[in-house]
């Protein structure tokens, strides 16, 4: 059955008086929803028909078709039905093709104006021409007036339209026929056209263009035409001459109430009008007098447009009045609304609210729950955008632009679900927006000054890069001709490498500061300006993250918080800094460090040196050392062959445990991560980890039980950048401490080689190789510039060399070679004022004085500067580099291993671990933590090796920060011919000359009362280039 005739059906029910209207609009709801359902079906299922009565009405039905020639329409059409019934079904979700046919079904009421009562036109004057479009009331056509000899518009009542149709077509005409403004389509002539039927017309302006609805749907589909012409500014200003031509309206007493974007017409050469006034009323009209309105209780959603032949009242532009049917209601404030609903599809080209039905839609308007506009912003953004202009984007970023926070104001507060909370009339709304127009073209000027700021920002970002490259280079043609520098040379050509680099360091800083100054500018021009925010934080994040690496903590912390402030996110990850650690394990399978092997000289090569004689590898002048130590022969060490490789093995347990400032010193603690569980097995081991490694009085020993991250291989474990403490046990190896740093959004990978506990020598710790940061304290004179290092595994001394030690070794060397050992013996001067009598040879500590004999006794001296007699167990003083060799050379006959004095780098890494640390156990100094000049109550003086336990490094390496200086293998370089490297604190010097990356230095022969030796052995030996 058509559906014009269920309806029929539901009104011959009501006018039989076998169903009531709350019935019927029941019934007809849910019936306009679902096409397939019959509307007589719907009677009987829900009790309000009975059989009888059903087969009546569709006996009835089938009359009425029978009387219309069997035509559902005109069968609807021909029945007449109370006004308020009409509209009640006009307010459902009526389909577009039977709204029309309900539209014209004739309505009992009043003051209806007939056709006969228009004027006709002159005959001849209007030639029509093609259709233009079709509504509810009529079709539009172009047409030529012949009167004027112009191209207009006319619009034609159609055909069959019941009298109230032509009653509201009439009213439509009049009514536009007073709005004679601008911004509202202006109406030419009106009448009858002078033909048999006596046809309605309306003659109008011809507006070549499209209508905004069009417009804002080209825009977003992609349209780059659209895009380029419809900047959100110009549409900003179409809706201002919306508001225009409504605000004459209001003064006249008219509202609209069907406004949005397709009733409004914008043509070619810029004209904004609105049209289609079919449901406008006129406000306070007595409903006897009213000739150019509709009744104050009929719907905005009943008719049809009048130009694009769309359902009107489009839902998702009524006010919430409108949508509930409080029709009486409805004033210039409705209006407001509509004009809010047109405004929030111009910033987010969508309307306030979607559906996939009318019904659908209604049910949200009911609701007054809007979203902001901000919150649906499209991605139009027009080269000329207004709110670009507010809120600037990287040119790389497709990012729709926010709005900014005034537009959601303006839009929401005309959007509001009360009448009495949205603006109280059109030019106030006019009034608010323009307020922002005005502010936009300053915040225009602005964005246009802001952004030639970025553009010289940009430059000078571009020349201190080149600047700072420039600079590196000047900075090392300079240090290579300090080196090629001959004693008491011409040293012009060096000044003017200096000073080359000094200039170009210091128009990189002039850069920065323009680049700095720019954006400054920027950003008082425009503070939200997105590139110039991101230029700074850019900008400043570079300085911090050159600070951290020169470990300049306050400067570090004065970038930082730059970088915070102007961080729009794209920076998020690298200040929090997380990144991830890998951890393997392996062992070598020989059993090199067991039972030695046969080496030949030529293998003999260590951090570029000769191990055994400090002889320079690169052949470099002044550094010969003791050639007299080279081996001639081959000769077998405890050692691995270059050739060796370690393999990797699995299943060790680690530990991890995060180092933090617990009363100024380093100390590791078990972090705030979530680990594995551990098992009671594991954690047996590890708590015979920790007692084998740290001492039970140490201020070192781990806290807590850590995190056990697992078994070896441990792949890319994200953690929060920092630094680490690593535990790690297998059963049959000596377990090890091996300190991590996990680098600010990036990866430390550690690889550890296990060893046996026998392969350990007896006093040495184990250095796991990797990297390390080298140097960089920029509290140190004496510390180079920030590098970073990588060093093989390396067996280091405990402790210093002691007296006894070295004692050992002089008694040793005098049976063999006294005369050599007669100059070893520790002394003032290079060749002067020996300290220990001999031979035999003594340290003369308290107890050997008591009981020695006179000569001896006699021979015996204090070392300079102190006040207490020797202990045996001090480390040895008053020695040179060359008898640290000869040390050296008697540990490796002895014990047959790769003794050797450490090179700086293999010491600097022992001291400082991987985190940079400025002294062995943190990054401030202590008088109690080391020994110095100011450790001990009566004064200046050395100590036993094992006392100031704090003096400990994260490998396990002790007195690094006191007590002695250590001699090392190698030189400073060819500029310093002749000398050896010392590093450390020591007993006669506390603060600065501690500190770890300090570089100090004397001739290899040269004996100081401060200075000792500690002996480290090479695991593997490195490939020797000469």
């Amino acid at each position: 059955m058509p559906r014009e005739s269920d309806l029929v059906f539901g009104l011959l029910a009501l006018q039989m008086n076998f169903v009531s209207k709350e019935h019927l609009l029941e019934c007809a709801a849910v019936w306009m929803n679902d096409p397939k359902l019959d509307m007589g079906k719907l009677f009987l299922d829900r009790g309000h028909l009975t059989p009888k009565q059903h087969a009546a009405v569709a006996a009835m039905v089938e009359a009425h078709l029978d009387a219309h020639a069997g035509d559902p329409a005109r069968s609807l059409s021909a029945l007449k039905m109370d006004r308020d019934l009409r509209e009640s079904l006009l307010a459902l979700n009526v389909p577009p093709d039977l709204r029309q046919s309900l539209a014209w079904v004739q309505a009992r009421g009043k003051g209806e104006v007939r056709a006969a009562e228009v004027t006709p036109a002159a005959e001849g004057r209007y030639r029509l021409g093609a259709e233009l479009g079709r509504g509810g009331l009529g079709q539009v056509v172009e047409a030529f007036d012949g009167s004027l000899e112009r191209q207009i518009a006319v619009k034609l009542a159609l055909d069959g339209a019941s009298a109230e149709v032509a009653d509201r077509f009439v009213r439509e005409a009049k009514l536009a026929g007073r709005l004679d403004h601008p911004n509202i389509v202006p109406v030419f002539d009106f009448g009858t056209l002078g033909n048999e039927k006596k046809q309605l017309f309306l003659a109008m302006k011809r507006v070549r263009g499209r209508d905004l609805g069009k417009v804002l749907a080209s825009i977003g589909s992609g349209d780059a035409e659209a895009r380029e012409r419809w900047s959100r500014t110009r549409l900003l200003q179409v809706f201002q001459d919306i508001c225009n031509g409504m605000a004459f309206a209001h003064d006249l007493g008219v509202i609209h109430r069907d406004l949005k974007p397709a009733n409004v017409m914008l043509g070619d050469y810029g004209e904004v009008h609105i049209v289609d006034w079919g449901l406008a009323r006129v406000l306070n009209e007595h409903e006897g007098d009213r000739r150019s309105a509709h009744s104050s209780s009929e719907p905005a959603a009943h008719a049809q447009l009048t130009l694009e032949g769309e359902v009107v009242g489009t839902p998702a532009y009524m006010p919430p009045e409108q949508a509930e049917g409080r029709l009486q209601e409805m004033d210039q404030r409705s209006d407001i609304y509509s004009l809010g609903a047109i405004l929030y599809e111009i910033l987010t080209l969508k309307p306030p609210f979607d559906g996939l039905t009318a019904g659908d839609i209604i049910s949200q308007v009911r609701t007054g729950r809007i979203a902001p506009p901000s919150h649906n912003a499209s991605v139009h953004r027009p080269k000329d955008d207004t709110v670009r202009t507010l809120r600037s984007l990287p040119s790389s970023s497709d990012a729709p632009p926010p709005l900014p926070p005034e537009l959601d104001a303006i839009c929401l507060k005309a959007l509001a679900f009360r009448r009495e909370d949205r603006f109280q009339s059109v030019k106030e709304l006019q009034q608010e927006m323009q307020l922002f127009l005005d502010g936009v073209k300053e915040r225009r000027r602005n964005h246009r000054l802001a952004e030639e700021a970025v553009a010289r920002a940009k430059e000078a970002v571009a020349l201190q890069a080149r600047l700072l490259e420039e600079a590196k280079v000047a900075e090392e043609a300079a240090k290579q001709a300090a080196k090629g520098l001959e004693l008491l040379a011409d040293t012009s050509a060096l000044w003017a490498a200096e000073d080359r680099a000094k200039q170009l360091a210091r128009d990189a800083v002039n850069a920065f500061s323009e680049a700095d100054a720019a954006l400054s500018s920027a950003l008082t021009h425009e503070s939200g300006h997105r590139e110039a925010r991101r230029l700074r934080a850019e900008l400043y994040w570079k300085r911090t993250m050159d600070a951290e690496a020169a470990g300049d903590e306050k400067e570090q912390q004065l970038n930082r918080a730059v970088v915070e402030q102007y961080n729009d996110g794209p920076l998020d990850a690298l200040l929090r800094g997380d990144g991830t650690l890998t951890v393997r394990t392996r062992a070598y399978a020989c059993r090199c460090l067991l039972d030695g092997r046969m080496l030949k000289p030529e293998e003999l090569a260590w951090q570029g040196y000769h191990p055994f004689s400090g002889r320079p590898l690169d052949g470099h002048k002044g550094a010969e050392g003791l050639p007299e130590l080279e081996p001639k022969e081959p000769l077998r060490l405890k050692v691995h062959a270059s050739s060796c490789e370690p393999a990797a093995i699995g299943g060790a347990d680690v530990w991890l445990f995060r180092y933090e400032e617990i009363g100024r010193r380093l100390i590791p603690v078990t972090p705030d991560l979530r680990g594995s569980a551990v098992s009671e097995g594991a954690d047996g081991a590890r708590v015979e980890a920790v007692d084998g490694i740290f001492d039970p009085a140490s201020p070192y020993r781990p806290q807590g039980p850590g995190v056990w991250l697992g078994r070896t291989p441990l792949e890319k474990r994200s953690l929060p950048m920092g630094s680490y403490l690593l535990l790690v046990a297998l059963e049959g190896r000596a377990p090890l401490r091996v300190p991590v740093t996990v680098p600010r959004c990036g990866h430390w990978e550690q690889e550890m080689t296990l060893f046996r506990p026998e392969e350990i020598p007896a006093g040495f710790v184990v250095m796991s190789a990797g990297p390390f940061g080298y140097q960089g304290d920029p509290e140190n004179p004496y510390s180079g510039p920030a590098e970073s290092k990588v060093v093989d595994d390396v067996f280091i001394a405990r402790h210093p060399v002691t007296c006894r030690e070295y004692c050992e070794f002089l008694n040793g060397l005098a049976n063999s070679n006294p005369e050599q050992a007669a100059r070893r013996v520790p002394r003032q001067a290079e060749e002067a004022g020996f300290y220990w009598p001999g031979p035999p040879y003594a340290v003369p500590t308290t107890a050997w004085l008591a009981t020695a004999p006179v000569e001896p006794k006699a021979k015996a001296r204090r070392l300079m500067t102190c006040s207490v007699d020797w202990e045996a167990d001090w480390p040895v003083f008053g020695i040179s580099w060359e008898d640290g060799m000869a040390y050296a050379a008697w540990r490796r006959a002895k014990d047959a291993t790769f003794t050797m004095l450490p090179h700086e780098v293999e010491w600097e890494k022992s001291a400082r671990g991987t985190d940079r640390r400025f002294f062995p156990w943190g990054r401030h100094w202590d008088d109690r933590w080391s020994n110095g000049s100011r450790s001990n109550h009566g004064g200046a003086r050395p100590v036993r090796v094992e006392e100031f336990e704090s003096d400990d490094s994260p490998y396990g390496v002790r007195g690094l920060g006191g007590n002695s200086k250590d001699a090392c293998l190698n030189d400073p370089g060819p500029e310093n011919p002749g000398w050896r490297l010392c590093r450390g604190g020591n007993w006669n010097h506390a603060g600065v000359h501690s500190r770890a990356a300090g570089r100090t230095g004397n001739t290899a022969r040269d004996v100081y009362h401060t200075n000792g030796i500690r002996v480290a052995c090479a695991v593997r030996l490195a490939r020797r280039v000469d």
